[in-house]
């Protein structure tokens, strides 16, 4: 018996408002691997300031932002139409133009402005757009469960990605979350907890999951500070995302999110630049004008400046990304 669980005439800005948290929260994980806190990543705290501390043992609450944008697409469901393909196409050629400008003409740019999802270093948008042309045969297949179904091949996924790929480190299977596999499993968890999480449930058990969300991150900061001083917790990649606190961690900060009930004008159209954000990041941003400044300043100094950076950045592009919209727009009407 099928059940139409992605029929949603419109969304609230609630998911809009994750939306714009989740790139947020990308942009701030970018600039402080990056450029203002590259000792990050290698875990290398020995000797550095209680900033550096304080980052990585709350790192959790800001890491999870490509978990919950994923999530959200399994929440609504995504409708694979020809306009939605033209458009992640255009996105993605016109930021691809954008970092080629002082070599607009050359042969490499044009290949990868005519197959912009060839390019290698881009996993996310590549992932996504493989998550896109398969979306169609994902939903169809719940559509057509039932609420057991669902959560019985649900729990099977759960095993291959975190059990199989996450502790065992399989390669069969999705290690590190870095891939299209894993996007399959966030967006069947997406859609499974649109099934089963009514409005009725996540207003109930909105702080509920709020205190998961913050019991969740601060583990996954005493693990990533646990293996910072040595202590290992072999296999497991605390920087894979579908490490177990940091995954429920995500879940949790999604339900409590789409707990809250609103409408925004305003918050409906910066979401709507929220992927443009993310690619202008990824391929055009050159992290070299930051990084002289890594520890320049004091503590409290060196964290506003990372938020400073992030805020004027995210503005910043937003106004970019209006004149790709003003571009493109006519094309897209046209396919609708």
């Amino acid at each position: 018996m099928s059940c139409r669980i992605f029929n949603i005439k419109e969304r609230e800005s609630n998911a809009e408002l994750l939306r714009i948290l989740c790139i947020f929260a990308i942009l701030l994980h970018h600039f402080c691997i990056h450029a203002l806190y590259p000792e990050i990543v290698p875990l290398d705290m020995v000797g550095k300031g209680w900033d550096s501390h304080f980052l990585l043992s709350s790192y959790a609450f800001i890491y999870l932002g490509v978990n919950c944008f994923i999530l959200i697409s399994g929440w609504y469901g995504i409708k694979t139409r020809l306009s939605g393909f033209v458009n992640l196409y255009l996105i993605y050629a016109f930021y691809t133009l954008i970092d080629s400008y002082d070599h607009i003409f050359s042969w490499d740019t044009l290949q990868h402005v005519l197959l912009p999802f060839s390019q290698g270093n881009m996993w996310f948008m590549n992932c996504y757009l493989g998550l896109f042309l398969l979306a169609p045969i994902l939903n169809a297949a719940i559509e057509h469960m039932n609420t057991r179904q669902h959560a019985y091949s649900l729990i099977l996924l759960s095993i291959a990605s975190i059990y199989l790929g996450g502790f065992w480190q399989m390669s069969q299977f999705d290690i590190n979350g870095y891939s299209i596999a894993h996007f399959v499993y966030l967006y069947w968890i997406g859609s499974f907890l649109r099934r089963v999480a009514t409005d009725e449930k996540r207003t109930a058990h909105r702080w509920y999951y709020f205190g998961v969300y913050v019991g969740t991150s601060l583990l996954w900061g005493a693990s990533a500070m646990s293996l910072a001083y040595g202590h290992s917790i072999q296999p497991w990649n605390i920087w894979g995302y579908n490490y177990p606190f940091l995954l429920l961690a995500s879940i949790a900060f999604f339900l409590f999110i789409m707990s809250w009930h609103f409408k925004s004008r305003i918050i409906n159209w910066l979401a709507m630049s929220s992927l443009s954000v993310y690619m202008l990041n990824d391929m055009v941003i050159q992290y070299d004008f930051l990084r002289p400044y890594a520890h320049a300043f004091g503590p409290w100094q060196q964290l506003g400046l990372l938020l400073g950076v992030t805020i004027v950045f995210y503005l910043l592009a937003i106004g970019i990304d209006q004149i790709r919209i003003l571009l493109t727009q006519p094309m897209l009407n046209k396919l609708r």
